[in-house]
């Protein structure tokens, strides 16, 4: 007769390891499939340790992410600590490296590889980082498609330390940092970091440097690592370019200090050197970040249908105030659809007619993106006024797209954005100067994106609550922004003045802000009434809200401007937007 923990009946054993035994496994009542580890009774019946179990196991269940085995459910059964996971259809990469004649094709090491990156990112990213520890590809599953799905979050090696157990490590360490190995505990995201570089070693070369058996001694692994005789991948696998053995080498250096400083950094690395070639063949493009030039002949706005999930406050607390934090500080405004007026007819040709413009519900970031934000996704600070909780400027409309897309794959969400050159290339690049490019936007995704200009007007109006003030919250620009008058010639802290009628901020001046629309004076005499768009394939987009070195009169709710979509200044940032939409179809003209 099958056994039967709670409302899950065991099938069959799939595996074992070091942490315990892995049973497919039936859920009773509903006949789901799901994969149940059952940790080592080594573990014991000691309080200390369910302590520990309960709450790193918890954490994990809170983890939704496409490229994590999510874990449903946690208990403690017969003195069996279970943990409840998805069943993954697939192989581990450990045995598809050994079924490789040699290493893994490049492209799918590549391929491969980055998914590992954006599911650690989601992990790391959280407001309480989250550090894998065991990360090797006996715990990296493979689907039929090539879908990846981390698995084995190192519980064991917290439950040790809860027991007493020495912090010797047991069996070779061949995946772990030096620091590691001296305390797997007390390690940051470095020791990750570690971690996939020599796991991408291993897809690279179809060996690590060191036997995985155990005919050498942990102490002697690590002396060969802090005497710095790791041999690179180029003395395995000469084929591999030095541009991407340097990559690896700079992953696993014995210095985490020297090593990449997050896998968002790794990320952008891999990426540049996919840009150059290099990733395949040598050339002498160093491992840097960075964009470099693109042009944009055109918009597309597919019409999609639409879900997104979006993590509210508990109760119904959320209906006062209409806020939702999101992971990486970055708090965002409902705002209710509806029909409203854009424009104004004693502007600029550029402002008028006025005419009537309908919006779907949406979510807007309450302040403007900050450096802090903007430094912890793409590691480094280009502005100019400097200052973690000031407006990140200097930003082209390109990086801030990027930053949408990267910051939408960190939180497991689907990125709003993708590129396609002349020839059906996917992908930024850096050498499409005098080529067509696609910039296309995908408004049925639930990631991040930047908002259009009837959205950024309509929430600068106050949405439904429009008391029909000049500015965005008053007629009185300096209760709620910073322009020329009383700005003294720099940017400020966000949040310092008034909020507008939805609780947004810095809606007037500080910086413009740029808008997914493409600009042309024309634009509002031809507009469609649902969800306006300007698809015209300029390479000028919208910016509004003016800015700190501007009069007050030019930054009214009303006033369009524009920049070329590569410029970068002083006086442009941005801010974000995600889809809110309980069901059916976005109509976008």
């Amino acid at each position: 007769m099958a056994k039967i923990l709670q409302s899950y009946e065991l099938i069959e054993e799939l595996g074992q390891g070091g942490m315990g035994v892995v049973y497919k496994a039936r859920h009773i009542h509903f006949g789901e499939i799901y994969a149940i580890k059952i940790l080592w009774r080594q573990f014991g019946n000691n309080p200390t340790v369910l302590q520990l179990f309960m709450n790193e196991a918890k954490l994990l269940r809170m983890l939704s992410h496409p490229n994590i085995v999510n874990v449903s459910d946690v208990f403690v059964s017969e003195g069996e600590y279970c943990i409840v996971m998805e069943f993954v259809e697939g192989r581990t990469l450990e045995e598809i490296i050994r079924k490789e004649v040699g290493p893994i094709r490049r492209s799918r090491a590549i391929y491969l590889f980055k998914q590992m990156l954006n599911g650690i990112a989601y992990i790391h990213f959280r407001p309480t980082p989250i550090i894998h520890r065991d990360l090797k590809p006996a715990n990296i599953l493979i689907t039929a498609d090539d879908r990846v799905k981390i698995a084995d979050f190192g519980i064991a090696k917290v439950l040790e330390a809860g027991q007493g157990a020495s912090t010797v490590v047991k069996g070779t360490p061949v995946y772990m940092s030096p620091e590691a190995i001296i305390d797997p505990v007390k390690v940051d995201i470095r020791a990750d970091i570690y971690s996939l570089g020599m796991t991408f070693y291993k897809m690279l070369c179809a060996k690590t440097p060191f036997p995985e058996d155990n005919s050498i001694t942990v102490t002697a692994v690590y002396a060969r690592i802090m005497n710095g005789e790791i041999p690179p991948p180029t003395a395995f696998y000469p084929g591999i370019s030095e541009e991407l053995s340097d990559f690896v080498m700079k992953a696993i250096h014995p210095d985490r200090e020297r090593r990449f400083s997050s896998v968002v950094e790794m990320l952008s690395a891999l990426e540049v050197l996919e840009k150059e070639g290099s990733a395949d063949y040598g050339t002498d493009i160093p491992v840097s970040t960075g964009w470099r030039r693109f042009q944009s002949a055109g918009r597309v706005f597919p019409d999609s249908d639409s879900s997104p999930g979006v993590s509210l406050q508990s109760g119904d607390s959320w209906l006062n105030n209409n806020r939702v934090n999101l992971n990486l500080g970055i708090e965002m405004v409902l705002v209710e659809g509806g029909e409203f007026i854009m424009g104004y007819n004693r502007n600029r040709d550029g402002d008028t007619p006025e005419h009537r413009a309908k919006i779907d519900s949406f979510l807007m970031g309450k302040y403007p993106v900050t450096q802090a934000q903007w430094k912890k996704i793409q590691g480094s600070n280009p502005a100019y006024f400097e200052g973690d909780n000031l407006p990140v400027e200097q930003i082209s409309w390109v990086e801030a797209v990027e930053f949408c897309n990267r910051l939408s794959m960190i939180e497991g969400l689907e990125p709003c954005y993708t590129v396609t050159k002349l020839g059906g290339n996917q992908g930024w690049s850096d050498s499409i100067e005098g080529t067509d490019v696609n910039v296309d936007c995908d408004f049925g995704a639930n990631g991040y994106r930047l908002p259009t200009e009837a959205e950024w007007e309509f929430a600068a109006k106050g949405g439904l609550k429009n008391s029909g003030f000049l500015f965005s919250g008053s007629n009185n620009f300096d209760e709620v922004g910073w322009t020329t008058e009383n700005s003294n010639e720099t940017t400020h802290e966000v949040g310092k003045k008034k909020p507008n009628e939805l609780g947004i901020y810095d809606l007037t001046g500080n910086v413009w802000e740029w808008c997914w629309d493409a600009y042309s004076e024309n634009f509002y005499r031809l507009s469609l009434l649902n969800n306006p768009v300007c698809s015209d394939s300029g390479p000028d987009c919208v910016i509004r809200g003016g800015c700190w070195e501007l009069d007050s009169n030019y930054c009214s709710n009303y006033l369009r401007d524009y920049e070329d979509l590569m410029s970068k200044d002083a006086t442009v940032g941005f801010r974000l937007v995600r889809n809110f939409e309980s069901a059916g179809k976005k109509t976008l003209g």
